[in-house]
């Protein structure tokens, strides 16, 4: 019976991908969702949660490509006020 429920739902894993990049926490949700993607290969994991894990893996690098624009914008920003000033 446990075998049943536990493959019926998602696991903590993929839950967890989705919920880090949808607070943008950068690396960890595309750690989790790839090590849930690997459990999920290896049969390890219900294949419920790759469609999180994925949703993950994809917030995440869009969390990372925000901050480095960000980081590029700031420091272009902050060089010509002290370049100019």
């Amino acid at each position: 019976m446990n075998d049943v429920a536990k493959n019926d739902s998602p696991s903590g894993f993929s839950i967890a991908a989705l919920v880090t990049g949808i607070l943008g926490l950068g690396i960890v949700p595309i750690i989790l969702g790839a090590v849930d993607m690997s459990r999920i290969k290896n049969g390890a994991a219900s294949a419920k949660g790759k469609g999180f894990d994925i949703a993950g893996i994809i917030l995440g690098s869009l969390g990372i490509l925000f901050w480095v624009i960000f980081t590029i914008i700031w420091a272009v920003t902050l060089g010509s006020v002290l370049l100019y000033s």
